[in-house]
């Protein structure tokens, strides 16, 4: 999540330097009642914790651990990977299928069961229960890491209710599908606007902020420049509070995320990210989720000083659609 933020804004803060004048931002100020359709897994998301992190069959010191895994409102299945050396947190995600108290997972990032072993007749809405893992998470072509667990691992089961379209949690909980990203910047003698439109679905970054970025001169380094390579695709959100902004090639940038404020037809979240602090974005930065029928704008909100020490004022906003 840091990194596409950084990114982002360290593209924004050259492109102010040569801005143009300002076109008036689309008018978001008018919210409307929204009815959103239900995601086809939400009675049935959950969050999975290990009271100890679940290691891998790895004997490398920094290998990764499981600390939870989620089954989200739209059916993905959001591991959280914990390196104990570097204390690097990674997200990887791929698409579940739910059959009973096992779910499936056969992607190019993730393949193996997720299996309950049920407390009772069900799964209670919280408490504790007994998980069994066989899991192969792929990190590279060299990079395998096998977890498995024989008789079960205890574990903390976080089992949100089922969505009715009334709350905050709900209207916020789902996949979203990305259709544009606008940039607007201000300083006290210099305003800047940009829109971009999604093609076919996607928002190519390469051609929007990273050309928008070379153009204006901007010193990128290789690796910033791969990383304003990838395409947009959407948006997840999590009633487990789990965001991440998801990519064409399957990568993703996640945080975890806590209420800042809510109601009906706004929602502003802050992200917990402690590492996601630098020059341009601070940390537990506040995103807010304005809704307008079955779309969503998120608006990220951030100032910064550039090296000659005026104030700019950033608003970049992705403009969201709830798939039908």
């Amino acid at each position: 999540m840091k990194r596409f933020f950084y990114y982002a804004f360290a593209a924004m803060a050259a492109i102010c330097m040569t801005a143009c004048s300002s076109d008036d931002d689309d008018d978001n100020s008018t919210t409307n009642e929204v009815t959103l359709p239900t995601p086809e897994n939400a009675n049935d998301a959950v969050q999975f914790v290990f009271s100890t992190p679940k290691a891998s069959e790895s004997t490398a010191e920094d290998a990764p651990q499981i600390k939870t895994i989620d089954i989200t409102e739209s059916s993905d299945i959001m591991i959280e990977l914990r390196h104990p050396v570097s204390g690097t947190t990674v997200f990887v995600k791929e698409k579940a299928t739910i059959n009973g108290n096992t779910y499936t997972v056969n992607g190019t990032k993730v393949r193996g069961t997720v299996k309950v072993v049920e407390n009772g007749s069900r799964i209670t809405r919280s408490g504790s229960a007994k998980l069994i893992v066989n899991l192969d998470v792929i990190y590279t072509s060299t990079e395998v890491y096998q977890f498995k667990t024989e008789d079960g691992s205890t574990i903390t089961v976080i089992k949100e209710t089922p969505m009715t379209g009334d709350t905050a949690m709900d209207r916020l909980a789902r996949t979203w599908n990305v259709l544009g990203i606008i940039l607007d910047l201000k300083s006290s003698d210099v305003k800047a606007y940009k829109k971009w439109e999604a093609t076919n679905g996607i928002i190519d970054l390469e051609k929007t902020l990273l050309k928008e970025a070379l153009d204006q001169g901007v010193n990128l380094n290789a690796d910033e420049q791969a990383e304003l390579k990838k395409k947009v695709k959407s948006v997840t959100i999590t009633k487990t509070r789990l965001f991440s902004i998801d990519y064409v090639d399957g990568s993703e940038d996640a945080a975890t995320w806590n209420w800042a404020d809510s109601n009906k037809s706004k929602v502003t979240i802050q992200l917990k990210d402690g590492k996601m602090g630098n020059k341009f974005i601070q940390d537990a930065t506040d995103v807010s989720f304005d809704f307008k029928d079955d779309r969503c704008n998120m608006k990220m909100v951030t100032t910064f000083d550039d090296n000659s020490n005026k104030k700019w004022d950033v608003t970049l906003t992705i403009q969201l659609q709830s798939p039908k």
